[in-house]
């Protein structure tokens, strides 16, 4: 995706949201101290496609990501996120950039929980 096809930012805002749901889950967990340095998981997600209308129309993101992780076989997933602004809710201030960031939200969480328990070629459409 290039980013004249994306006026949103896409990738850097689900890297953002990603981030933030997993600081919050993790935060608290202290690291294990041991002897050697092991590899760290490697996270790859790639924006498959994003779709954004007017305010008012839909607005859909679908990610593939890999979870590489040391001794273990990668698992993949795969999510869709999207919503559909009513017309009674469209404002001043909406925009085709902030309702991409409540799909974008909602993409980072699932992809979160996902890494929480990575079972290998789980789909996921809104959360489910």
């Amino acid at each position: 995706m290039s980013e004249s096809d994306d006026a949103c930012g896409v990738p850097d805002l689900l890297r953002l949201a990603l981030q933030d749901q997993l600081k919050a889950r993790y935060e608290a967990v202290l690291p294990v101290r041991d002897s050697g340095r092991k590899a760290a998981p490697l996270l790859k997600i790639e924006i498959m496609d994003t779709v954004t209308a007017s305010a008012g129309g839909p607005t859909i993101v679908v990610a593939h990501a890999v979870l590489e992780r040391p001794g273990l076989p990668a698992a993949q997933f795969k999510g869709l996120r999207q919503v559909h602004t009513r017309y009674s809710e469209i404002t001043a201030e909406t925009t085709e950039c902030s309702a991409m960031d409540a799909v974008i939200q909602g993409l980072g969480a699932d992809i979160a929980k996902w890494m929480g328990e990575p079972v290998d070629g789980v789909s996921l459409v809104n959360g489910e």
